[in-house]
């Protein structure tokens, strides 16, 4: 009789935010694992991760990139042996694991390494002995035998690559009940999304929905691997499932918003020609919708799923100077905020586009910049006016268009 295929469940730091949650995980780990074999992936305990970079951050600004790999990764540790202790007192073995152990391979870039493979042997190993495996997300080790970072939202990236190498399921669980079309606490009437396609979600991601991280999706399309978005509460049953071809829907499913900065870096005269390598390196950090001329690189830089926000300028400044690129100003426009409407064929569709702007000019709603793609109408507002955007794009473009498919079906 063939075993039962390993399942990876990922649980976020809000999920194992003290022990009682803690607790509560272990016994929803144990009971799945009465059924097949389970790799836990856990993020570091509720803002753990924003403690320690406010106490790196106190001593250094900005703290040294190896440094303060080896102390963000700290968080996971705490949160992993605690859950396999939890698990432990509940009459199950649990082993621990840092993402070095289980074979996560990185490359060199320090707090925003990618997974190159992942090496599972000793998960195997420890599967066969009859453990549950819990491993330390979000990090890694590189090539060179350094921890690595993956950036913030990067056990969604551990718990992917996770399930592509064991031929697993990946489960990631939060405090919402899957992928909304709005954000269910500042929308009441937003619905669960049932299912998406990778692009979309990834869509979803880049403009600020906190549910799955780009990377990780990227990396799931990339490796066929579904990914099953799902509370952390047992008595929570719905779910959104992310893969290859889900159900045709067009039109907007989803309005979402980031906290955002306009961000203009100036260069002095005679090294204008460095502004294309500066806003190459800057794309990591989340600078985008940019345009480089003459002076420098002018852009919008996410906060969103990002380290922290008042280290970036820093960054900016150190990544400057390594390039030497002079910087005559860093100018950065804070109490923005980017308004999204995410879907299928927006493309084809200039109508939506119009109704849009039409419903933000009706709401008395300023729009400073308009961006388009494929799968998204964004628009820069104030920070002030942006729940009243989401709000009414919401209402006007998701809702109606809800109604009208329900009538239809």
């Amino acid at each position: 009789m063939t075993s039962p295929d390993p399942v990876v469940m990922k649980f976020g730091g809000s999920s194992v935010a003290d022990l009682d949650r803690l607790r509560q995980v272990a016994r929803r780990v144990v009971d799945r694992a009465a059924a097949q074999p389970v790799v836990v992936v856990v993020s570091a305990m509720g803002k753990t991760t924003n403690a320690l970079l406010a106490q790196a951050r106190a001593l250094a600004d900005p703290p040294p990139a190896r440094e303060l790999d080896m102390l963000l990764s700290t968080g996971e540790r705490e949160a992993m042996t605690l859950l396999a202790i939890a698990i432990h007192a509940l009459g199950r073995r649990a082993i621990s694991l840092t993402g070095s152990q289980c074979g996560i391979i990185t490359d060199h870039q320090h707090g925003r390494a990618r997974i190159i493979e992942v090496r599972p042997f000793r998960i195997l190993d420890e599967l066969a002995a009859g453990h549950i495996v819990i491993v330390g997300g979000f990090q890694g080790v590189s090539y060179k035998r350094e921890v690595t970072t993956l950036g913030r939202g990067g056990s969604d990236s551990s718990a992917v690559a996770l399930a592509a190498a064991l031929s697993a399921d990946c489960e990631i669980y939060s405090d919402v009940d899957g992928v909304y079309s709005a954000d269910p606490s500042e929308v009441p009437e937003a619905h669960r999304l049932p299912e998406l396609a990778y692009d979309t979600m990834q869509a979803l991601a880049r403009a600020g929905a906190k549910v799955l991280h780009t990377q990780a999706v990227q990396l799931a399309e990339e490796r066929g691997i579904a990914i099953y978005a799902r509370h952390s509460r047992s008595d929570q049953r719905g779910e959104t499932v992310i893969r290859r071809n889900p159900a045709p829907a067009t039109g907007v499913l989803a309005v979402t918003s980031d906290a955002v900065a306009a961000l203009q870096l100036v260069l002095v005269p005679g090294r204008t020609h460095l502004a294309p390598r500066l806003a190459a390196s800057l794309a990591p950090l989340g600078l985008r919708a940019l345009h480089i001329d003459e002076r420098g690189a002018t852009g919008l830089l996410s906060w969103t799923q990002r380290t922290d926000a008042a280290e970036i300028p820093a960054r900016i400044g150190a990544l400057a100077r390594e390039l030497r690129a002079d910087l005559l100003e860093l100018r950065c426009d804070h109490d923005l905020a980017l308004v999204s409407c995410v879907g299928v064929g927006l493309e084809d569709r200039p109508d939506v586009a119009t109704q849009a702007c039409e419903v933000l000019r009706g709401a008395g709603v300023t729009v400073r910049q308009f961006l388009t793609d494929a799968r998204a109408l964004a628009f820069v507002v104030s920070a002030a006016q942006r729940l009243l955007a989401v709000r009414e794009l919401h209402a006007a473009l998701v809702r109606v268009r809800a109604k009208l498919d329900s009538v239809a079906s």
